[in-house]
């Protein structure tokens, strides 16, 4: 007993310092891949050799345990590929990390997975998709009671919302957000909800309260100072919520108070050659406020200055924001031509990049302003603004829709699930059952069908054996046929034929070459008919075709999965009739059982029956060209008993020749 617990803790020792090994190894081989990673991150490099490190990065991940650290490293690499730009191999580095999620079933991973396909439509403008993975990832991260990532999933819901033009909805969601995030003290996401909900409001026209939240967002900013947050990023925050309040006051008309906040806005440090497009966009403003206000003196050189930054910037919002106040800067200025040719480039401009707004007010400039063609753009403007009150409405909708849809999918899923363990669980035990039956019935089945290949076995001896007792007893009276009519064509033919010839030659000597042609005649008959006598007798003498034949049927059917190829040569000087019907039985059953052999276990190419006639004995010889095997070595089954007996009955010997590699010969003299 002692002997056996010390044994149980020397195994349980080696197997601990194994997985030891086993672990040490793996995470060796991870830090040569984190090494690649490191590569990536060193921007000392250019980003092509960095790109080839991130590369080489993915491609060994893939080959990695599907654990969580693997999991988590895929997620680094997307965003490396994300930061260069890569957004097809972005998606691509996701989806591979949403399957081995879903495959582990790791519910945090798979919602972060959303959040990035997410982010990847969002990038790509298909807000309906960044929409959808979004929701999806929300719902998750709400189940998870994860509140920062599910507030930080349904900000970004929000923004869609925004982007859309769904105004009301985005300020709903942005609210939800709020509520979530305010438990997780995350100032940086607090400070955009609190911006993007003052944006909704100033676009639904509620003014006061949206100078609230611009409020609010400010003290978010001062906040996230306070906690060391990036000084270029708090003055660019800072500038961006002095423009959008400054819009706030100017659609207020409080003129005075735009132009204060657009300057406070163009105070920023070094707004000018770090944030460019915010620049011309204060600056567009603050030329804009003042044209209102009445103040245009110096505004032209203004707009032409943001102008120019947003033209060199490729800017297309810009551009065209730019040129729609250019136009009314010009009408103001009564110079109607070039205010028209700077709005209806707007139009155009605003079409091409399909902002709805801008399409509405440049035309309702040129309804206004283009006495020529006032009735072509008034029923424009009245057909663009229901098509695009018509599209809002579909895209609020749709929204609509896919959050339907998407709680539908995670009410199906949950219901799927527990219908799904329910089935597992009624399976298995069904499936215990039925496999309890199942082997009860097939061994009794096994018994049965033992017992039937037996019985088949003693039936297709007897049967072989009657066989050949019939084919031995249709040779015989063959044979007692051809020596009758031999003997009838010797005695009776060749003697009659024989006596014409001679009564023939005492012919009148005159007729001698009538005689001598008869006598021809006659000769040729008579050595024809001995011929065919002779055969007779003769057929048959040294080949007997019944186990021949059923040898021969026999090798030439086999076929196997080696394809091997048989052949088979029978002595024609082995007199048949001398081997009784047993022996036969004998003979065609080691044969078999060779083939057998050859067709389970060798994978030979050839092989090669002979049945030859040395002195008084007959020898049968089997040679394959296949594995081979060591015959002192290898077990005798059933198969080689059964050849070892039947040798045995025939007073016969056994020799066998193999090795491995190098084929066999079977021969058995007897």
């Amino acid at each position: 007993m002692k002997a056996n617990l010390k044994i149980i803790v020397l195994v349980n020792l080696l197997l601990f310092m194994g997985s030891c090994q086993k672990n040490k190894f793996k995470v060796e081989k991870r830090k040569d891949i984190l090494k690649f990673l490191q590569k990536v991150e060193n921007t000392s490099l250019e980003n092509d050799e960095r790109k080839k490190y991130l590369d080489t990065f993915f491609n060994k991940l893939q080959v990695q345990q599907n654990d969580s650290i693997t999991r988590n490293l895929y997620f680094k690499a997307a965003v490396k590929y994300y930061d260069f730009n890569l957004l097809g191999t972005y998606l691509n580095v996701t989806r591979n990390v949403y399957r081995l999620s879903t495959k582990a079933k790791d519910s945090s991973l798979i919602a972060k997975s959303f959040y990035y396909l997410g982010d990847y439509y969002d990038e790509k403008t298909q807000l309906d998709s960044a929409f959808y993975y979004y929701t999806r990832s929300e719902k998750l991260y709400r189940i998870l009671k994860d509140n920062l990532n599910a507030g930080r999933t349904t900000l970004y819901k929000s923004g869609i919302l925004y982007d859309a033009g769904n105004f009301t909805e985005s300020e709903v969601e942005t609210i939800n957000a709020l509520r979530l995030l305010n438990k997780t003290n995350d100032t940086r996401l607090i400070y955009e909800s609190y911006n993007l909900l003052a944006l909704s409001l100033k676009e639904l026209n509620n003014y006061e309260k949206s100078l609230e939240y611009f409020e609010l967002a400010l003290k978010q900013l001062n906040k996230l100072e306070r906690e060391g947050y990036s000084k270029e990023r708090i003055y660019k925050s800072k500038a961006s919520i002095n423009n959008n309040m400054g819009r706030v006051y100017e659609k207020m008309e409080n003129y005075k108070k735009a132009i204060l906040l657009y300057n406070n806005g163009l105070q920023a440090k070094k707004l000018k050659q770090n944030q460019p497009k915010l620049y011309a966009m204060l600056l567009n403003n603050l030329a804009y406020c003042k044209m209102k206000s009445g103040t245009s003196q110096g505004m032209k050189e203004v707009f032409f200055e943001s102008l120019r930054i947003r033209d060199s910037l490729g800017t297309k919002e810009g551009i065209l924001s730019s040129k729609i106040a250019i136009g009314e800067y010009f009408l103001c200025k009564k110079d109607t031509v070039k205010a028209l040719a700077y709005i209806k480039e707007g139009f155009i401009l605003s079409k091409k990049i399909k902002s709805n707004s801008d399409i509405i007010l440049s035309l309702k400039l040129l309804t206004e302003n283009d006495s020529k063609n006032k009735t072509f753009y008034s029923n424009l403007y009245f057909k663009v603004n229901d098509s695009i009150q018509n599209i809002e409405r579909q895209t609020r909708n749709k929204f609509a829709r896919i959050a339907y849809e998407t709680d539908q999918i995670e009410e199906n899923n949950e219901i799927l699930s527990k219908r799904n363990t329910n089935i597992i669980i009624g399976s298995g035990i069904i499936i215990l059952f039925l496999g309890g039956f199942f082997i009860i019935y097939r061994l009794k089945s096994k018994n049965k069908e033992l017992l039937s290949i037996q019985e088949q076995q003693a039936a297709n001896e007897r049967i072989y054996q009657l066989m050949l007792a019939q084919q031995s007893e249709t040779e015989k009276a063959r044979n007692e046929e051809r020596n009758r009519i031999a003997m009838e064509l010797h005695d009776g033919i060749v003697n009659s034929i024989f006596t014409t010839r001679f009564n023939l030659i005492q012919l009148d000597p005159n007729a001698a070459e009538k005689k001598q042609q008869l006598v021809t005649e006659l000769e040729k008959t008579e050595n024809e008919i001995r011929r065919v006598s002779h055969d007779l007798t003769q057929n048959l003498l040294f080949e007997d075709k019944s186990l021949p034949e059923i040898i021969t049927t026999l090798v030439e059917s086999q076929k196997n999965q080696y394809n091997t190829k048989f052949d088979v040569s029978v002595d024609k000087y082995i007199d048949w009739s001398l081997v009784s019907s047993n022996n036969k039985i004998h003979i065609y059953r080691i044969i078999q059982e060779a083939i057998q052999n050859i067709n389970k276990y060798s994978k030979a190419e050839r092989c090669y029956i002979m049945l030859l006639k040395t002195a008084d004995k007959i020898t049968i010889r089997i040679w394959d060209n296949g594995i081979g095997f060591n015959p002192e070595k290898v077990k005798y089954g059933i198969g080689l008993k059964n050849i070892k007996d039947r040798t045995k009955t025939l007073n016969g010997e056994l020799k066998i020749n193999s090795s491995i590699d190098s084929g066999t010969t079977l021969e058995i003299i007897f």
